[in-house]
């Protein structure tokens, strides 16, 4: 396999578990008033990190 064909592969292999992170992170913080504020506020970095992560992805 040559490296176009791999990073390709990674791509696909990244954008999976990463799109499933993002949904629950988002998911959890709909219901954000009723999470205790340290939490709201790690979710909220996880979620950004997770949109930094995938336009990464896309720009690769």
């Amino acid at each position: 396999m040559d490296a176009p064909d791999r990073l390709a592969q990674m791509r696909h292999d990244l954008a999976n578990p990463l799109s499933a992170l993002l949904a629950e992170a988002q998911l959890l913080l709909m219901d954000g008033d009723n999470l205790p504020p340290e939490v709201r506020t790690s979710l909220k970095e996880i979620e950004l990190m997770a949109i930094r992560m995938r336009t990464i992805l896309r720009e690769v």
